[in-house]
């Protein structure tokens, strides 16, 4: 079995393209686009931020994490599944090694926990001494 690297595409029109309901109108260049997909963004935040609109927040940062961890380890050249993953980091016992695999999740959702109002402090990539649910 030969090993094949994960190849990333940056070509603009194998990117997802917005909705067209986000743009009105065609895009010409790269900074319009940039600030179009800015303002999407935004409006996805004040949804997710916003309570009224029942977004389960603490769901979507874990399963951001994960997602994260995992397209890092592609990165990394890893082959590891998104379920192997989360039972790295969730099945061993605590004070045990997690591996590289759930050290990188620990430290992806210590990540998201600063962005989704932590203590504001940058995690470290250290082995975390704690885990949090």
């Amino acid at each position: 079995m030969t090993y094949q690297p994960p190849a990333i595409s940056d070509d603009l029109n194998t990117l997802p393209q917005l909705p067209s309901r986000v743009t009105s109108g065609r895009a010409e260049t790269l900074e319009t686009v940039a600030v179009r997909s800015g303002a999407a963004l935004t409006v996805l935040d004040q949804l997710i931020v916003d309570p009224r609109h029942g977004v389960p927040v603490k769901l979507l940062a874990n399963r951001l994490a994960l997602n994260a961890a995992t397209a890092t380890l592609k990165l990394k050249g890893r082959l590891a599944r998104e379920a192997d993953i989360r039972d790295a980091y969730h099945l061993t016992p605590p004070g045990e090694a997690r591996g590289p695999d759930g050290d990188l999740l620990a430290f992806w959702r210590a990540a998201v926990r600063l962005l989704a109002g932590g203590t504001g402090e940058m995690p470290t990539w250290s082995a975390p001494t704690s885990r949090a649910t």
